[in-house]
């Protein structure tokens, strides 16, 4: 096969797309998009990321994505260098050993006795050792990423890196990718990167139309070893509950309450303020307080720190594509040097809420914590301005 980043270059120019149009709807950076055209591979954070948008731009060009796939291995197989030594001639040992005549004589006797001694034990671990390495070998045989449909009865299965969930809504597929599976999953969807830990469900948008269309419960994992997978609880259809209410992904708008519906998200209400407070949003609500998780994503190098529970401070230099997973019992104190570099997801009993809070440039200092209502005794997990 041609080279595969020509092919993507000319499907989609065959198709009169521009770069622009491409990364709107298939929600995969344009930087990226031409890296794998240009067969750029260090352009990567990591291989999962790499194989997963490669399949996802090959899948939107109408290409067959497993081919392309095959082409990325046997080009990283073509480019890993030859160790030096498989390059040296090897020298047998009666080469060695005889290679001078009056040295050969005199301890030709005692080898060929000590090889007759020793080649009824050296026969039986060499082909015992053949053996363990044929066996190992099986092992070690390469895993092909797989495709799971997900119709109208629940998916339970394992997933790894690069395997992929399909949602068909409408007649129209959606594909979700699993980027990571360790410590938490990473799935790539057309509503963006989302992060699920383990006993926590999510509800998904996939087509935009403000309902949401899969859920997704994280069933088991290995935190420390991603090579396990990760057990999913997958199911599609219908899955707004009488009397629910589809939440809007909180943007600029949210102190006025306007929001556009978003999957997951029961409505977030603008708490009245009263006289003396600073203005805040209620995200949760119940009759206690419950574990909040926060997951950060960052759209550009900014400097973040957080602090969970008035305890644990944490400060550092993040880069484009970088994700963060932290969770609290009591909430969080948030600092951003660009407030608009970091998107932040809060999840809550089984709830998803997307929060963009500062504009671009903007230096961005947040409480996220819970309070109790005085008045009605209940407990509201809010969104607060630090001055």
């Amino acid at each position: 096969m041609e080279s595969f980043g020509k092919k993507l270059t000319e499907a989609r120019v065959a198709r009169g797309l521009e770069f622009e149009q491409v990364a709107r709807e298939t929600n995969i950076t344009r930087r990226y998009l031409e890296a794998l055209e240009a067969e750029d591979f260090s352009a990567f954070p990591g291989e999962p990321y790499l194989l997963g948008f490669l399949r996802n731009y090959c899948d939107y060009l109408g290409l067959n994505s497993n081919e392309f796939i095959s082409a990325y291995k046997n080009l990283k197989i073509q480019e890993s260098p030859v160790p030096l030594k498989d390059l040296i001639p090897r020298r047998n040992f009666s080469d060695l050993l005889f290679s001078n005549p009056v040295i050969g004589k005199m301890i030709g006797a005692a080898i060929a006795a000590a090889i007759l001694i020793g080649i009824g034990v050296g026969s039986y671990g060499f082909f015992g050792k053949m053996m363990s390495d044929m066996n190992k070998g099986e092992e070690i045989a390469v895993r092909e990423a797989v495709d799971h449909q997900i119709g109208d009865v629940e998916f339970q299965g394992r997933v790894f890196a690069g395997d992929s969930l399909t949602v068909t809504v409408g007649g129209v597929p959606y594909r979700m990718t699993v980027i990571a599976s360790a410590p938490a999953v990473k799935l790539e969807t057309p509503a963006g990167m989302r992060v699920i830990e383990l006993a926590q469900d999510m509800l998904l948008d996939l087509d935009g139309e403000g309902t949401p269309d899969a859920k997704i419960f994280v069933a088991d994992l290995f935190r420390d070893d991603p090579s396990k997978g990760a057990t999913l609880h997958v199911s599609a259809g219908n899955l707004v509950e009488p009397g629910q209410t589809v939440a809007g992904v909180l943007g600029e708008n949210t102190a006025t309450g306007d929001a556009a519906a978003a999957a997951g998200d029961v409505v977030v209400p603008q708490e009245p303020n009263k006289p003396g407070e600073t203005t805040h949003l209620v995200l949760f609500e119940g009759g206690s307080a419950y574990p909040v998780t926060l997951n950060a994503t960052f759209r550009g190098y900014c400097l973040f720190r957080f602090e969970a529970d008035k305890t644990n401070r944490e400060e550092r230099y993040y880069q484009k594509s970088e994700l963060l997973t932290v969770q609290a019992k009591n909430g969080f104190r948030v600092w951003a040097s660009n407030g608009n570099a970091v998107k932040i997801q809060m999840l809550a009993g089984g709830k998803t809420v997307d929060l963009e809070l500062s504009r671009p440039g903007e230096v961005l200092v947040r409480d996220l914590k819970w309070i109790k209502d005085e008045e009605s005794g209940r407990f509201k997990f809010i969104v607060q301005e630090v001055d």
